[in-house]
């Protein structure tokens, strides 16, 4: 790592805090931009041990919750580099892991770091479940989330119980039918009105174009991925819960469709206890122009 800055640099404009974290820039607007360095951030992470990606309040934080911005925010400071901006691509919620999430990163002009130090203080100084995977220098203008063409997110089912993977994936204890799961899976495919299907805040719009729903045999485990232009709150695991809720004979794709075409509130609370446990997703892969096309469907640990 190298050495640290003489002092503390000097302070831009400071972090805009709201009670769920950092208060978003509007879209055409960059925060912080000018006296700025920005870098692109490729991050992977456990969620076990996290309270999901969002920076919590300071009660939060003092009571010892981990969120993954927190623990980035905590090690810069402590290496004398304060985050003028750090938003990610989107929220993961409590439990959620990511294997590709992507975060803006704007660091005081004076005084910055070029990449490389970046990513050795990472290397060095993050905990065990956390790694910065890739750091670049980025325009400023480069935002996580407003430009990202879609996100894929990856859900691991498991047909027997193992020894290694239950920290990754959901173990289906009764006989799943493959049939019916992929019919159900393949309902959520198109321009979607996802209310039944989502905890939606205050004025969200419903409206989800899921261009994408896949489904793969890998050895004992069965590999679910929903891509999309963007995702809601809950939105996948109660997604991967109602299509294994028909691959056990307990509803059909045909109700997903009712639901979906005529969401009500009764649907919203019956898919949300079925709603699937948070170890077995992952925010896969987060898209951008240029990037190429996402590749086919693997694993994340295997389970013959």
């Amino acid at each position: 790592m190298s050495p640290k800055p003489a002092g503390r640099p000097p302070q831009g404009r400071p972090l805009v805090a709201s009670p769920s974290g950092f208060r978003e820039q509007p879209r055409g607007r960059v925060a912080s931009a000018q006296g700025a360095t920005a870098f692109r951030l490729l991050i992977e992470y456990d969620g076990g041990r996290f309270a999901g990606w969002q920076k919590q309040g300071p009660k939060q934080t003092a009571a010892g919750i981990r969120t993954v911005a927190g623990i980035l925010e905590k090690i810069l400071h402590d290496a004398g580099w304060d985050a003028l901006v750090l938003m990610g691509s989107g929220r993961t919620d409590a439990g959620v892991h990511a294997l590709g999430q992507v975060a803006h990163l704007h660091l005081p002009a004076k005084g910055s770091p070029k990449a490389p130090d970046l990513q050795r203080l990472f290397n060095d100084a993050l905990p065990h479940d956390l790694a910065v995977r890739e750091v670049r220098p980025c325009s400023s203008a480069f935002h996580a989330r407003h430009d990202a063409m879609e996100r894929s997110y990856l859900y691991q089912l498991s047909r027997r119980r193992s020894a290694f993977a239950k920290p990754f994936a959901w173990w289906v204890k009764r006989p799943l039918d493959l049939h019916d799961l992929k019919t159900a899976w393949s309902a959520f495919q198109g321009n979607r009105d996802v209310s039944a299907f989502a905890d939606l805040e205050p004025g969200e719009a419903p409206l989800v174009q899921v261009r994408a729903c896949e489904m793969a045999e890998c050895g004992s485990l069965i590999l679910l991925r929903v891509t999309a232009t963007h995702f809601l709150r809950s939105q996948v695991r109660r997604m991967v819960g109602a299509a294994v809720s028909c691959a056990l004979g307990d509803g059909d794709a045909a109700t997903i469709l009712a639901d979906l075409k005529v969401p009500t509130e009764a649907a919203n609370l019956r898919w949300g206890k079925l709603a699937a446990p948070s170890a077995g997703l992952f925010l896969e892969r987060v898209r951008y122009s240029g990037d190429p096309e996402t590749g086919v469907l693997r694993p994340l640990v295997d389970v013959y």
